[in-house]
């Protein structure tokens, strides 16, 4: 199923050391590239406002869901997770009733 995943970084972030940023954003390089090698990253965007990211995601259980927590930039970002709907399954579920 796909996910839209928008994240939006904390003030909590911003009060850390430059040191401890960087290295919390160096460290979720491995995990993103594991998400996009396993096929699961369709596509990352960065907000115009350089506060945040937009993820869509294409998981196979709720337990990849889940792992998105894993990420060492969790902690510090506010997520939204919206469920995307195929647009012609939406049509055919409406075509039913």
């Amino acid at each position: 199923m796909k996910f839209m995943v928008i994240t939006r970084i904390k003030d909590s972030f911003y009060s850390l050391s430059p040191e401890k940023r960087k290295e919390i954003a160096d460290a979720r390089g491995p995990n993103t590239e594991r998400m996009r090698k396993e096929g699961k990253l369709k596509g990352a965007y960065t907000l115009g406002n350089m506060k945040g990211t937009m993820l869509i995601l294409d998981l196979d259980s709720p337990e990849d869901l889940v792992r998105l927590a894993e990420n060492p930039v969790f902690p510090f970002v506010d997520a939204e997770i919206t469920p995307l709907l195929d647009m012609d399954v939406v049509r055919k579920v409406q075509a039913k009733k």
